[in-house]
């Protein structure tokens, strides 16, 4: 029987059974096959449908028993009514993983509330884990699983380090440009209904999971706060925890329970349990995809000060506010530093720098950031840096060469790309990511995102050395 913490059938099977309609249209079981076989999924793919005798090549089954293979993982897609049976019928066919992606269970009515209840006695019963009802279900970018219904296309993710987790499946694969945005994924994973499979168990999955470095969390409600913040204190020694956990009014609280049959709860108890875990609380859908950025590619500073680097004064000014606000300290250079800076221009001796000016005047403007940049970075008296840069064709290049000096002196980087034209700035965003940086298209974001990173750092340094304030 699959214990609680071992969801690998989830995330990495041999052999995968997908039940529902084959006609060749989105959000059906042929979306789910299509997608498998477009990302490349490593596994078999047995269809099942006593309509169909053949789906995109593949030979369609009319009924589980006709597979003599073993079966790993189900993925239904059928009538909700008709999805007790099914499971039943899998777990006799021996197989301890389903997840169930259609709707209609108790986020929908009191009868689906029976019938949802049904499957969380199935698998009581049976030892069949389920992830859903109401559920796209998880992405697994190390053999390229994807359960989602709905087609694809081109939005295969870039394979990373961050394990998202989301109750809702607008936070997931299904929904979200990953591809465009170059977001370093290693899993994915949509709760649905959270009848059987929850967060308490994907934390625990995800804690000894080598591909994650760092584990996003969308939450409406948590199912058992007592393991729940067992599980958190386990993991976030070796793993920061982020959550974004929207219902904090009366009316969100209540939209949530509408939408997946969660009870919400006091938002307070939530705010302080979590600063009890160490869990670091995020406040927005944007950062609940950017922030977890900074930890899968940069090293965790060994404090809160930030240098900031920018060719515009003003982006300089707004960083100083939003570095504060994000629980950061703008340093002034030591005097080394500050001797080194002036030999370029006086004008640079100040955090911010603002490398605007000199830019102007050289033969080579963007090549100021690479004597600047790893001048500022080996202060003392910095930990971590933020560097503005408008996106153009050039700045891909001089960051090749400027990576070497940053991975040298570990300390963590992020970069706000900004400039006129969108397709340059998502361009070279994409370029810097790929060169291991931390790159973002909103200036407060790649802030925040360093703000956390210390944060966790902090909270880390505590847990490992009682009484570190």
């Amino acid at each position: 029987m699959m214990s609680h913490s071992d969801l690998s059938r989830f995330f990495e099977p041999e052999a995968v059974a997908v039940f529902g309609s084959m006609q060749s249209r989105s959000g059906t079981a042929y979306g789910v096959i299509k997608n498998m076989l477009d990302f490349g999924f490593s596994g078999k793919i047995y269809p099942v449908n006593p309509s169909s005798t053949e789906v995109l090549d593949l030979n369609v089954y009319s009924n589980i028993d006709e597979i003599a293979a073993n079966i790993d993982l189900a993925i239904i897609i059928i009538s909700p009514t008709a999805v007790p049976e099914v499971v039943q019928q899998c777990a006799q066919k021996g197989i301890r993983a389903a997840i169930v992606i259609s709707e209609g269970f108790a986020e929908a009515s009191e009868e689906g509330g029976g019938l949802q209840s049904q499957l969380v006695d199935i698998s009581r019963r049976n030892g069949i884990r389920i992830l859903g009802p109401n559920t796209l279900g998880v992405l697994n970018t190390s053999n390229y699983l994807v359960t989602g219904p709905y087609l694809l296309g081109y939005n295969k993710p870039v394979r990373g380090s961050i394990g998202y987790c989301a109750q809702s499946g607008l936070l997931t694969f299904g929904t979200h440009p990953v591809r465009d945005r170059a977001y370093p994924i290693s899993k994915v994973c949509d709760f649905g209904n959270k009848s059987d499979v929850n967060e308490v168990d994907l934390l625990d999955y995800l804690a000894d999971d080598p591909d994650t470095k760092v584990i996003a969390m969308h939450l409406e409600d948590i199912k058992d706060g007592r393991r729940f913040m067992e599980a958190a204190a386990r993991v976030i020694p070796r793993k920061p925890v982020l959550i974004f956990k929207p219902g904090r009014n009366e009316v969100s609280a209540r939209a949530a329970a509408s939408h997946t049959g969660a009870l919400a709860g006091n938002d307070q108890v939530y705010e302080d349990a979590f600063k009890q875990t160490g869990i670091i609380r995020l406040s927005s859908w944007q950062e609940f995809w950017e922030v977890p950025r900074v930890f899968a590619s940069q090293p965790l500073p060994r404090g809160n000060r930030v240098a900031i680097v920018t060719a515009t004064g003003g982006a300089g000014v707004i960083l100083i506010d939003e570095a504060v606000r994000a629980g950061l300290v703008v340093p002034e250079f030591k005097a080394e530093t500050k001797s080194k800076l002036a030999e370029l221009s006086p004008r640079l001796v100040n955090n911010p720098v603002d490398v605007g000016p000199v830019m102007v005047v050289a033969d080579e403007p963007f090549s100021v950031y690479e004597e600047v940049v790893p001048a500022v970075l080996a202060d003392e008296n910095v930990d971590c840096a933020v560097i503005v840069i408008h996106g153009g064709p050039h700045v891909a290049s001089v960051f090749r060469r400027l990576t070497h000096h940053i991975s040298r002196i570990s300390k963590p980087v992020t970069v706000f790309c900004y400039g006129i034209n969108l397709a340059e700035m998502e361009e070279t965003s994409r370029q810097l990511e790929g060169l291991g940086l931390a790159t973002y298209l909103d200036l407060e974001t790649a802030v925040r995102a360093l703000g956390v990173a210390a944060a966790y750092s902090r909270i880390n340094s505590g847990l490992r050395n009682p009484g570190y304030a």
